[in-house]
């Protein structure tokens, strides 16, 4: 049971740091300011949002539904962490 636990745990910080990496991104593509590696992220996530359902959504409405579920998936790691 410890076993698949900890697998759960990693894969949920893997999702919750590819979410939080597209979040990143789709923030710094909102400025213009933003070095170049961050705005592809942005991009990647235009890509992916296709298959995510949010391309209707306003970028910083985007962005920030994609940090809220980065941050429920983290708590679902911490929750699932074995003890």
């Amino acid at each position: 049971m410890r076993v698949i636990q900890a697998l759960l745990m990693l894969l949920l910080v893997g999702l919750g740091l590819a979410f939080a990496a597209l979040s990143l991104g789709t923030f710094a593509a909102l400025t213009d300011n933003a070095p170049l590696w961050l705005r592809s992220l942005g991009s990647l996530e235009n890509v992916l949002g296709v298959k995510l359902g949010l391309l209707g959504l306003p970028p910083f409405l985007r962005a920030t539904v994609l940090a809220f579920v980065s941050s429920v998936l983290m708590g679902l790691a911490a929750y699932y962490k074995p003890r």
